[in-house]
């Protein structure tokens, strides 16, 4: 299993809070993060990479964050997440409805509808939250719209069933080897479509992972443990996974994009990251684009515009613009 871990205490106090909304923000999705004492600021993450299913448990103090419908026209990644309350309470609000969730609760929410959220510590402890999240293409849009902002008991019935696989799955990374992501991400996603579906209707069964399934989720982590390949294609991809390019295009057809269409949309996201990054501030633009797969800066800086509405080298100036107000207390999205 790959996995990535950050503790602010590393850093300096004066960064650690910065250094904190960075990391989430290109861990998860773009969103607005404050804290209500940023000096003395202390929070860890243990980043899980299971490919197309990614887990950050995360610890920190009492904070709020909100992701704006600017935020979502700018870039939408179109990611569901599901967290896990461990320690502590959130309320989050979606859709003028608020929901308080606290120890073993799950709350779902996704990166295409705006929301915000308040994380309250249960004092002297930190709060500490599992939050995994995946393309919204990998589970029926029917099986998790209606709970979007509403609270699932984790502590009892179905809903327990990811949220021990969660908890159990942090606690044991150790022992699971890179190999093991694939499977383990399409056990989590059939536990949760089954947490999503029991007692809200009767007639309606639990999507099942079939062969083809489990196949696209290994897809999915081949491409993104790939994406500065120039080489990778649907070829390279099939014949990777010992099946034809037909039936490749033919599994991507239900994930409402084209195979290249993935590849592209997974590469501009990394882009976007990268240029939104402040240690990265001095990185060439062409730097960027050739370490996430794209040789010729033209065809980059072409495909980004047309996906994000500006330039890199003006989203990397909004996104400079917008890290100076918000270190200034200064609130600029709406």
């Amino acid at each position: 299993m790959i996995e990535t871990t950050f503790d602010s205490a590393d850093f300096p106090a004066a960064e650690r809070f910065d250094r904190w909304r960075h990391l989430a923000s290109r861990s998860l999705a773009p969103t607005d993060i404050g804290a209500e004492d940023p000096e003395r600021f202390r929070a860890t993450m243990r980043h899980i990479d299971l490919g197309a299913v990614q887990v950050a448990a995360m610890s920190y103090p009492s904070l709020h964050c909100r992701r704006t419908p600017r935020m979502i026209r700018r870039f939408d990644p179109e990611y569901l997440n599901v967290g896990l309350i461990v320690q502590g309470a959130q309320a989050i609000t979606l859709a003028d409805r608020t929901t308080l969730a606290g120890p073993g609760d799950l709350v779902l929410y996704d990166t295409s509808h705006a929301y915000a959220a308040e994380v309250i510590p249960q004092a002297p402890r930190a709060a500490e939250t599992i939050v995994a999240q995946f393309p919204r293409s990998l589970l029926p849009e029917r099986t998790f719209v209606e709970a979007l902002g509403e609270r699932v008991a984790g502590d009892r019935g179905a809903g327990a069933l990811p949220a021990q696989f969660l908890a159990a799955l942090v606690r044991d990374a150790d022992h699971y080897a890179p190999a093991d992501g694939p499977r383990l991400a399409a056990v989590f996603l059939d536990l949760m479509s089954i947490a999503l579906t029991s007692g809200r209707d009767a007639g309606r069964e639990a999507p099942t992972r079939d062969h083809e399934t489990v196949l696209m989720l290994r897809i999915h982590a081949h491409i993104q443990q790939r994406l500065a390949d120039q080489q990778l294609s649907p070829v390279t991809i099939a014949a990777a996974h010992c099946i034809s390019v037909r039936h490749l295009h033919r599994l991507f057809e239900n994930q409402g994009r084209t195979v290249a269409a993935w590849i592209l949309h997974e590469r501009l996201a990394r882009c976007r990251r990268d240029l939104a990054d402040p240690r990265l501030r001095t990185r060439p633009i062409h730097a960027i684009a050739l370490r996430w797969g794209f040789p010729r800066a033209a065809d980059f800086t072409r495909a980004f515009r047309r996906i994000h509405g500006v330039t890199p080298s003006e989203y990397r100036r909004s996104a400079d613009d917008h890290l100076c107000a918000q270190s200034q207390g200064v609130v600029t999205e709406g």
